[in-house]
């Protein structure tokens, strides 16, 4: 590793460690251990009975330096710890059925004590979907989700704010009115569909797009059924599986100021930075994990491309606009950018999603050189020679029954490097490309066409997994036997789980959500699911990286529109589960 190498390496320490460390170096050094004052302290109710497994978060003074928030979790005792290095700040706890009493606390040196009271209304704690497990029908959830969850969470608090006003208000109070009401909202949500995708004057999605409110009769009829009342109360929501926390886990929340909309985060090998891709603008965001600092990066030229999917590679980063036409690459190293045109002359716009990887998740081309790609405005799968500039592509065959709103999405290449691996997430599919013979071959359908398969991993052992964002459930498939191992459901069915991500260190699948505020761990040799809890209410989140020098986790609050409300962040998570690792 160069100089700055080690950085990502350094967040494993979890802040218990960093503190004994420290003071052992210190008091052989001569230093008194009183010097090594640190913020710590213990969670419990008014009974003094200590509350596990609460996350306790320091949220950074403006001026200090580091993460924006850091966040770790109380002990079987309630107790917790910060290391002696963290900012000045204020202290706020997080607990599922809990709240604490009084506001934030300044993180003072030295020992503290959170109080906190029961509360069996978990508005605010409770994610988004906790409002939809109760609906009845499986199909309508899944519709649901596919519909409304791809730029937002349902219900968000500001959908919830319009419950209540519908509520409120006399005239609103009918199902039919009601109905009428989410009409105009669904409306209101094409409107700002068709704003964005409208910025750089390419495609305007059509009402059924990944992006958008659907057809408005049929969309609010399912709002109106899901979202009864007022909404301001949700009770009996649990995660539904053992939370995989320990007091050694480490949340560190880098914010990047509004107005922006971060799609994903990405660490690039040997260096202390994250990437992150900012889709209201043409730039990325480089972020310093030991400071906090932030230096933009804005792709050169005129056109608005808007970076959307990041892949790390061993040579830069490379990118996939969110406006159709081409493929770019950033070195990070001589900070740079190289762009490739995808579009032919007279031919349709190249809509580039998701690039070839590999199970490391490191961009990776056949045995040509071919870097291939899905094209989800044209339904193909591509390929672009970064060494002439040519490329080409391959449109997917009709899938009788149902045909129409395709949308091939996620895409993994196979460990031959002959087999690229695509889903579609309009109609729940999913099949292989062999890129010597340039034939389609496998093609599976899920039972539901709304399952939605949507970001997609591989293993070294060529097991593809598939995360059904309408589904909320995971799927293996053995791409070498040609048969699928097993479907799983997650433990919250409306968690939209977005994608799957193969972990080679741990051998395990991350899974993060959009609509559940947490990240699933599943064990895939003994079908066992963890839950990491994230910090904050609107954690919508897309993509989750491992770091292979540190095996944290990279992931980013992912709400992408400039006019969804929700945290704009950064995220790099230390599990403190060195044991585990095996490197």
């Amino acid at each position: 590793m160069n100089g700055t190498g080690q950085g990502l390496a350094r967040h494993r320490e979890s802040p218990l460690r960093q503190r004994a460390q420290l003071a052992a170096w210190l008091i052989g050094l001569g230093f008194a251990a009183t010097t090594l004052a640190a913020t710590h302290g213990q969670v419990t109710d008014l009974n003094g009975a200590p509350l596990a497994q609460a996350m306790v978060t320091l949220t950074k003074s403006a001026q200090a330096a580091g993460a924006t928030a850091t966040t770790v979790f109380t002990g079987a005792k309630g107790e917790f710890s910060f290391a002696p290095s963290a900012p000045p700040g204020t202290l706020q706890v997080r607990l599922l059925n809990f709240r604490q009493i009084g506001g934030p606390l300044p993180a003072t040196p030295g020992a503290l004590t959170l109080l906190m009271r029961p509360d069996a209304n978990q508005a605010g704690t409770a994610p988004a979907s906790a409002y939809l497990k109760d609906m009845k029908d499986p199909a309508h959830r899944e519709a649901l989700v596919m519909t409304c969850v791809a730029c937002h969470q349902l219900p968000a608090p500001e959908v919830r704010a319009y419950a209540k006003l519908l509520d409120d208000t006399p005239s609103t109070q009918s199902a039919q009115a009601r109905e009428q009401a989410w009409t105009a909202i669904v409306k209101q949500m094409n409107y700002v569909s068709n704003v964005e995708f409208g910025r750089a004057g390419n495609l305007v999605p059509a009402g059924d797009n990944v992006y958008s409110g659907g057809a408005p009769g049929p969309t609010a009829k399912l709002l109106t059924e899901a979202l009864k009342g007022p909404l301001q109360e949700v009770r009996g929501y649990s995660y539904g599986a053992p939370l995989i926390v320990t007091p050694r886990t480490t949340i560190r929340e880098f914010e990047v100021a509004p107005p922006n909309a971060i799609r994903e985060a990405v660490p690039f090998n040997g260096t202390d930075y994250l990437y992150a891709a900012d889709v209201s603008a043409n730039r990325l965001i480089r972020i310093d994990t030991r400071s906090g600092a932030l230096k933009d990066y804005p792709i050169p030229g005129k056109e608005l491309w808007a970076p959307h999917t990041l892949v790390p590679g061993t040579d830069g980063i490379w990118v996939s606009p969110f406006f159709p036409g081409a493929l770019l690459r950033f070195d990070p190293r001589a900070e740079q950018w190289k762009l490739w045109h995808l579009n032919q002359p007279g031919g349709p716009p190249v809509g580039l999603h998701d690039m070839s990887f590999d199970a490391d998740h490191e961009l990776v081309s056949d045995h040509h050189g071919r870097v291939w790609f899905s094209d989800i405005v044209n339904n193909a799968v591509g390929w672009l020679d970064p060494a002439t500039g040519k490329s080409g592509e391959y449109k997917i065959p009709p899938v009788p029954g149902r045909i129409g709103g395709e949308q091939v999405y996620g895409l993994a290449m196979s460990p031959d490097r002959t087999h690229v691996w695509y889903c579609q997430l309009g109609i729940g599919s999913f099949g292989s490309f062999n890129t010597e013979t340039l034939k389609f071959e496998t093609h599976v359908e899920f039972a539901s066409p709304t399952a939605g398969p949507r970001r997609m991993s591989m293993s070294e052992d060529g097991v593809l997994y598939l995360g059904l964002y309408g589904a909320g459930q995971v799927a293996a498939f053995d791409t070498k036997a040609g048969h699928m191992v097993g479907i799983y459901d997650l433990p919250d069915r409306a968690s939209a789980p977005y994608a799957t991500f193969w972990d080679p260190l741990r051998k395990v699948v991350w899974i993060p959500t959009s609509n559940a505020d947490v990240i699933y761990r599943f064990d895939p040799r003994t079908h066992r699911i963890g839950v990491l809890p994230l910090p904050r209410e609107g954690a919508f989140l897309r993509m989750v990286h491992v770091d292979r020098g540190s095996g944290a986790l990279v992931t980013s609050y992912a709400n992408i529109v400039e006019h969804v409300r929700g945290p704009r962040m950064a995220l790099l998570i230390d599990l403190g589960d060195d044991a585990e690792v095996h490197r």
